[in-house]
């Protein structure tokens, strides 16, 4: 009997939300710089920001590697501001471009968690992970949030603790994880 079948676990009484999602941004240069920066930095967004992102999509100055992570920090700034519709349209028109990005399906999954689509968010964070995007630790955080969602917690556990030994000391994973208590299954 494998680990997983021998935990019991228990969802401790506290219940901290599940709106924190791990976004990952894309490395942009040039006249997509500035939307980087913000997609990189700022986590409360503002109109301007995301204009500026859109002026450099809108610039025809970018190669196909910078408009396609422009679009992706572009949606992880939508994504801040809770427009989670305008930032999955960002994320489908990354794919289109570059579909083998990891990184697109992480923040996809993440935006699809903040409407509550659970179970779409699982479909792009397996995705994310079956082609090994580099941002595993986010993906797994994520997963374990969307099976939260879907009432499956030892898969969050395990997803939880998977982020955390991806990236040790994450202090995302590590909050969620102590509203778990592990028990044996003779206890």
């Amino acid at each position: 009997m494998n680990m997983r079948s021998r935990l019991a676990l228990l969802v401790a009484a506290t219940f901290i939300g599940l709106s924190a999602n791990a976004q990952v941004t894309v490395i942009g240069n040039s006249i997509g710089k500035e939307c980087y920066e913000a997609a990189l930095l700022d986590l409360s967004p503002t109109t301007s920001d995301e204009r500026s992102c859109t002026h450099a999509i809108n610039s025809g100055a970018l190669d196909e590697r910078n408009l396609t992570a422009t679009y992706v920090n572009r949606g992880i700034l939508r994504m801040r501001m809770s427009n989670y519709q305008g930032a999955l349209a960002d994320y489908r028109i990354a794919k289109e471009r570059r579909p083998n990005l990891g990184a697109i399906y992480v923040n996809e999954g993440a935006a699809l968690i903040g409407l509550g689509d659970a179970q779409g968010a699982l479909v792009a964070l397996n995705r994310a992970l079956e082609l090994d995007t580099r941002d595993a630790h986010a993906a797994h955080y994520n997963l374990g949030l969307a099976h939260e969602k879907l009432g499956n917690p030892t898969e969050a556990y395990f997803s939880y603790r998977k982020a955390l030994e991806l990236r040790p000391g994450w202090e995302l994973p590590e909050r969620e994880l102590t509203r778990f208590t592990v028990r044996g299954e003779d206890s």
